[in-house]
């Protein structure tokens, strides 16, 4: 199967996934992580349906030496589970350049990638030897693998003698200047809130300028309509708050997210963090510092080159890779 094949298969698949989130396959996925709750499964279905087009596929992979004839190497896949379908990206890196997926994939998470899976191989029944899910009597080599911290180092013990790219924790931050519209406020919630703040992408800290008054944040966070009622995100809301009010610890409530003053870059689940700096050149040198902390910065362009747009931050593009490590190329030389 050439590349050609392997992209149009792909944006056939890419076509069909507003019809499963009209179908049942998300009921499932909830029973096994009720944090997936419908808004969320649609939202990551119908964001790899924009992506999964031919055009974007051939834009992303026309820049790789991708060999006509690929080594077809065994690649085992270890996936996070924290928010719908996390793992479709590397199954996707993987395929595309050749390889053969070997996917251990989280219990809290394997529902979807199975599914689509299926469809995947209904499309073009060569993928059938392309893909193997929770086989792992064949040796693998090379891996990738995400989770914690952690599950980093048993990760690197276990396959540090292959070829490996291995995943840790990352935050995701948000640099306000004070010239911000509504509409970037509310977009900034949408950063915060979609996928109730489980991924590595999703906001955590809110660095503003001296001086700005933070209660503009609290109508657009508790506005925010665009998720599902969530037992999970409640019952860690009430938590957050007891332990806040246990520790006298100030913050404003926000009603979907609670706001302390606190300079550290990560935090719990209901919680986003701010800070404010007098000095936005001081303010990038402190976060080049935390580089390998951070998966990604909102912001106004014209502040830094680096800072994406408000409301973009849970839309990456096929070649925003996680960990800013490029998969695709690290598949191609193994």
């Amino acid at each position: 199967m050439d590349l050609r094949k392997r992209i149009s298969s792909f944006a056939e698949l890419g076509s069909l996934l507003p019809g499963l989130v009209k179908s049942n396959v998300w009921v499932q996925a909830f029973n096994a992580n009720n944090w997936f709750t419908s808004s969320e499964i649609a939202r990551a279905l119908n964001s790899w349906s924009s992506l999964l087009t031919s055009d974007n596929l051939t834009r992303w992979t026309e820049h790789y030496p991708i060999p006509a004839v690929p080594p077809n190497r065994n690649i085992l896949v270890i996936t996070a589970g924290n928010i719908p379908l996390v793992g479709f990206h590397d199954f996707l890196s993987v395929l595309i350049s050749g390889h053969r997926f070997i996917g251990k994939l989280s219990s809290r998470d394997d529902q979807l990638l199975t599914q689509l899976a299926k469809e995947l191989i209904r499309i073009e029944p060569q993928f059938v030897h392309q893909i193997q899910l929770q086989d792992f009597t064949i040796s693998p080599d090379g891996v990738i693998a995400t989770g914690s911290n952690n599950s980093a180092r048993y990760f690197q013990r276990e396959y540090g003698h292959l070829p490996h790219l291995i995943r840790k924790n990352r935050s995701s931050a948000a640099i306000l200047d004070g010239t911000e519209t509504p509409e970037d406020l509310n977009n900034l919630a949408a950063d915060i809130l979609e996928y109730y703040g489980l991924g590595c992408r999703s906001i955590s800290h809110i660095f503003l300028p001296a001086g700005y008054p933070i209660e503009n944040l609290v109508h657009p966070i508790s506005r925010f309509s665009q998720i599902d009622p969530c037992e999970p995100f409640n019952d860690n809301l009430r938590y957050q708050r007891a332990r806040l009010g246990m520790l006298n610890t100030l913050f404003i409530d926000a009603r979907q997210a609670l706001l302390p003053e606190s300079e550290m870059l990560h935090s719990p689940i209901g919680v986003v963090h701010y800070s404010f700096y007098d000095d936005m050149s001081v303010l990038f040198g402190h976060l080049k510092a935390q580089d390998t902390e951070i998966q990604c910065l909102v912001g106004h362009k014209s502040a830094n080159p680096n800072l994406i747009p408000f409301g973009s931050a849970q839309k990456p593009e096929l070649w925003d890779y996680a960990d800013n490590i490029d998969t695709l190329n690290f598949l191609i030389n193994i």
